[in-house]
């Protein structure tokens, strides 16, 4: 697998902070989660999640002040410290309160683990696929390496870009977290022969570069739905469009996915036919430049960001189900 994280020497930094070593080497979950349940979780060898020391939590802060002055972003101060509620917009008042949690509260979460970074990606990878996904920001390595830093600042900045359009906490289950180390042997494991499904995790991380509402991420996310069970299609024949073979191959596979997949979660009520036909009525006019119309047309599929979410989780269950059943994937992509 490649290396995807830009590296900074923190010696390098101008920083004299950031230059205590740490015994182990760490990297933060950027996530604001509450977690329920006992820790700390071993998600691959050697890796444990759980929640972070003072000792980690003064280097996430640090590391924070070095990022927002290297990559330009602002940070809410508070993101892991306060729970953010949303106040109804009235004449009187407007946006979100904020209300500080205590130190013992406090959302730092990290994933310690002893040597190199190179187990990394695979665990991005299976932690992605939660249904509340988690995603692995800047890496700290320990004394062996003379501790130096890892990120990526493109995502970094995406991700932090997006929070401060605001974004409350979830609160995650042990039970969800040791799905981890599942997908990561999973995925240790892929086949050379379905190279088609490597490719599709590595786009659906580089996802994660782009602004989060940005329609490239809806073109991007059918593209990886596509990539996974669909063959180019036969010119001059219907019954092979992409768009058909989504609306025939999908409620075959839905039977088998890992998590139920409620349409009425994200749309309002339509056969799973026509939620199809609108949604990729929707990824023609994104795809050709036209202003899509929830107002009329596309009203059943709620609004663009009830879109990327359904794709989103779309796409997790598929990657899941090509980790469990890639031949019957494959096989019915050629169909």
């Amino acid at each position: 697998m490649e290396d995807w994280s830009s590296f900074k020497n923190v010696m390098e930094s101008n920083n004299p902070t950031l230059n205590n070593q740490l015994e182990k080497s760490f990297v933060f979950v950027l996530n604001p989660i509450d977690v329920n349940g006992e820790l700390p979780i071993e998600v691959a060898p050697g890796h444990f999640f759980q929640k972070a020391n003072t000792e980690h939590i003064k280097k996430i802060k640090e590391l924070m002040n070095l990022c927002r002055t290297s990559l330009q972003v602002s940070f809410l101060p508070p993101l892991y410290e306060a729970d953010y509620t949303k106040v109804p917009d009235t004449k009187q008042d407007s946006g979100w309160k904020c209300e500080p949690l205590s130190p013992d509260r406090w959302r730092y979460w990290v994933i310690v683990f002893d040597g190199t970074n190179a187990e990394l990606e695979y665990i991005g990878y299976a932690a992605s696929l939660l249904c509340n996904d988690l995603e692995l920001g800047f890496t700290v390595l320990g004394q062996t390496f003379g501790e130096a830093i890892l990120w990526h600042g493109q995502s970094l900045f995406s991700f932090f870009e997006n929070q401060a359009m605001g974004q409350p906490a979830v609160s995650i289950t042990v039970d969800e977290l040791r799905e981890i180390p599942e997908n990561y042997n999973l995925i240790k494991n892929i086949s050379p022969d379905h190279e088609h499904v490597t490719r599709a995790f590595r786009k659906f991380r580089d996802i994660r570069s782009l602004p989060r509402s940005s329609e490239l991420v809806t073109i991007a996310l059918f593209s990886i739905i596509e990539s996974l069970i669909t063959h180019s299609p036969k010119h001059n024949e219907s019954a092979d469009s992409l768009g058909h073979q989504i609306k025939t191959k999908l409620p075959l596979l839905r039977k088998r996915f890992q998590r139920e997949l409620d349409y009425n979660q994200y749309f309002r009520p339509a056969s799973e036919e026509t939620l199809w036909s609108k949604l990729y009525n929707y990824r023609s006019c994104v795809v050709h430049g036209e202003e899509p119309s929830f107002a009329n047309d596309l009203q059943t599929l709620n609004d663009r960001n009830k879109v990327l979410e359904f794709l989103k989780e779309i796409v997790k269950l598929l990657l899941l189900l090509s980790l469990r059943e890639p031949v019957l994937l494959t096989d019915l992509k050629k169909c």
